[in-house]
């Protein structure tokens, strides 16, 4: 990119100067102030430990990581890529406790002509190899990206051919590929290869296009490196959101995958707040969306605009990263390191792809949100993944594979933020929950939740009937327009039509504690459609104003069959989700754990307030607990385990608090998070 004017360029020139003349080390980093604690409460405290680990306790199954971009300034030009010292920055994310950082390779500078390629490129590159060698820190190596600033991938050569699909320029990626590769294969520096990031592979058209490139460009690592992992970073479904390409075969060829929520997906699937809402559970939706059969990596943690403040900012990131630690991420990467520096306009004006909010200044000094990073890092490192095992989840939301249907089809549109809906009362359940796709296998799950679904294959009835048969337990709300045939024999209701649209949502409770303890209500909300049913020899729970059957459970086989007679969360998610009818949520979140509870995985330990989210644990001889507050305002959360609970600490250590109970409370802060071990009676 060019600079913007004269003064900019003998700026950066005197700049280069005076570092080769002498590189001086960065000032010692000022530590962000600890936010005010929140008054006493009269519940039980964890004492904070007495000390901190060293810098070097990292968590090597839970890496953190960070993002390093190559220009650090407008007014930098494309040659300027990694033109820096970078031994001080380094060496502040391994104090921080940071495993491994990636970087994004120019293909502009290291092959400037055809099959010449740039010995100062390669030698910047090995200063960059150095520098994380000396600071124990690992490598994520992007080959092609674009960052909207540094233009990596335009080479002046190409003569605007498609580098996603011509055969010329697919031939010279896979050089630069293998130039790159072969001199480092063997380093123990390089964690994985990282084909390319979002940013360029949403410009492929086509799935077969996508899967042909991935081919070649991972034949290309594998021909001279068999064994570091590789990725490309692009997050399944925001990438088919934005591109309609399904990546998820490609996705499927590599050993990592990664998970991100993009500005465009955030705005699309949980608008308003990010500190509140559907926004704090859309993370957690989308890591175990993107959890196939590969480990996940949550990326690019941090801000994607400058219109937040500084506390929505740290509350934002912690909420982040303790959702990685509490559903099964395989570690973490931040936005970006150090800001932008900007010219003297707004700055931020490009793109949702543009990356300008780092976790330290231009000046090189922490912002709050570094301490953020730096604290749960502390916490990361005390959970020991070889002695302590997550409950696993065995209640599962199923995404219709309508959702990937083209227009005009509109299950696209409305089903993803359904089944972040569903999430959302499962979570506020208290339930371990996970993602499934319809044609996944059923068997690892015990409740299955198909909520507000348009159409499902008949092959799908088939094997839900089946996991029902077999002892499954399965959530349906209905989605509009006529039933299946199934739902007769499965949910024991005789389907009579589709009602209509309704202004209004009345529960009369017919059947007490069946699915809980459901309270009777009337309440206002815009429902699209309303199934009419007749007895089929299904239980009705729960009915409308006028009788219908609103909540009907039936024993099938060996399993349960739960049927809503309406689309609850497609209403609300298509709404204003902080004006839903809380008694509405109230009833969605008794009946998910009612169902779950009576198959065996409901709750692990029960908790009064429905925006707490908590992570159990085992080990052999206690339990860590992890508590997520996904409320912008403080709670005391009332914990009841199953079990007498003789002391709790903090993660870290410290003095234990002796409780001699089996409830307890905790003072939660605002989206404030609380990690406990625990010690039973």
């Amino acid at each position: 990119m060019p600079t913007r004017d004269k003064d900019a360029r003998e700026r950066r020139d005197a700049a280069r100067a005076a570092r080769a003349a002498k590189a001086k080390p960065a000032p010692k980093k000022k530590k962000a102030a600890e936010p005010p604690q929140p008054p006493e409460r009269p519940v039980t405290r964890v004492a904070e430990p007495p000390g901190k680990r060293t810098a070097s306790a990292r968590n090597p199954l839970f890496p953190i990581g960070v993002n390093y971009y190559p220009l650090q300034a407008e007014t930098q030009s494309w040659d300027d890529w990694y033109d820096r010292v970078m031994e001080s920055d380094f060496a502040a994310m391994a104090e921080s406790r940071m495993s491994f950082v990636r970087i994004f390779i120019s293909w502009k500078l290291f092959e400037p002509q055809v099959g010449q390629y740039s010995e100062d490129a390669e030698a910047r590159l090995g200063q960059i190899m150095d520098a994380a060698r000396e600071n124990k820190l690992q490598l994520i190596v992007t080959f092609f990206a674009d960052d909207r600033l540094a233009e990596l991938l335009e080479v002046p050569w190409g003569k605007k051919r498609d580098a996603h699909t011509d055969p010329y320029l697919l031939q010279r990626e896979t050089s630069l590929i293998q130039r790159i590769v072969n001199r480092y294969r063997s380093d123990p520096v390089i964690f994985a290869w990282d084909l390319g990031n979002e940013a360029f592979l949403s410009g492929f058209e086509t799935k077969l296009q996508l899967e042909a490139w991935v081919d070649a460009m991972r034949e290309a690592v594998r021909e001279v490196d068999p064994d570091r992992p590789i990725l490309f970073s692009v997050d399944p479904e925001t990438m088919f959101r934005h591109t309609g390409v399904d990546p998820r075969n490609a996705i499927d060829k590599g050993e990592i995958a990664v998970s991100h929520a993009t500005a465009a997906y955030r705005a699309y699937a949980s608008e308003g707040p990010i500190t509140s809402g559907p926004s704090t559970y859309l993370d957690g939706f989308l890591l175990h969306s993107a959890a196939r059969d590969l480990p996940v990596i949550m990326d690019d943690i941090g801000m994607l605009s400058l219109d937040h403040s500084v506390a929505e900012e740290s509350a934002h990131v912690r909420t982040v990263l303790y959702t990685g630690l509490m559903n099964r991420a395989s570690g973490v990467l931040m936005r970006r390191y150090r800001d932008l520096d900007t010219e003297r306009r707004e700055p931020y004006f490009r793109d949702p792809f543009e990356v300008l909010v780092g976790l330290i200044d231009i000046d090189g000094e922490d912002k709050p949100v570094m301490s953020e990073v730096e604290k749960f890092a502390r916490v990361a490192a005390w959970v020991d993944f070889k002695e302590y095992t997550l409950v696993p989840e065995r209640t599962a939301v199923l995404i219709p594979g309508e959702r990937y249907e083209p227009l005009p089809n509109l299950a696209g549109l409305y089903d993803p933020r359904a089944c972040l809906e569903a999430y959302m009362f499962a979570k506020e359940a208290q339930l371990p929950v996970s993602v499934a796709r319809e044609e996944d296998e059923f068997g690892a799950f015990s409740v299955l939740v198909v909520p507000s679904a348009f159409n499902l294959t008949d092959e799908t009835w088939e094997r839900l009937a089946s996991f029902v048969q077999s002892g499954g337990s399965l959530i349906y709300s209905y989605g509009g327009g006529e039933a299946h045939p199934a739902v007769r024999e499965l949910f024991g209701v005789e389907f009579l039509g589709d009602g209509g649209a309704v202004e209004s949502l009345t529960c009369r409770v017919a059947q007490q504690d069946v699915l809980g303890s459901l309270e009777p209500f009337d309440s206002t909300l815009t429902l699209p459609h309303f199934a009419l049913l007749g007895h089929g020899g299904g239980t009705v729970v729960a009915t409308d104003s006028k009788g219908n059957p609103m909540l009907v459970a039936n024993q099938h086989g060996q399993g349960r069959a739960v049927f809503i007679s309406m689309p609850v969360e497609r209403a609300l998610a298509q709404g204003d989700p902080w004006a839903a009818p809380t008694e509405v949520k109230a009833m969605m979140r008794t009946v998910y754990g009612a169902v779950a509870s009576a198959a065996g995985c409901g709750a692990q330990i029960e908790c009064d307030v429905a925006e707490v989210e908590i992570a159990l644990y085992n080990g052999e001889s206690d339990d860590i607990v992890l508590l997520l507050n996904h409320s912008p305002v403080a709670v005391t959360a009332n914990l009841v385990f199953d079990r007498a609970v003789a002391t709790i600490s903090d993660v870290r250590g410290g003095a234990p608090s002796q409780i001699g109970a089996v409830g307890l409370g905790v003072a939660l802060e605002p989206n404030g998070a609380a990690s406990l071990r625990v010690v039973y009676a």
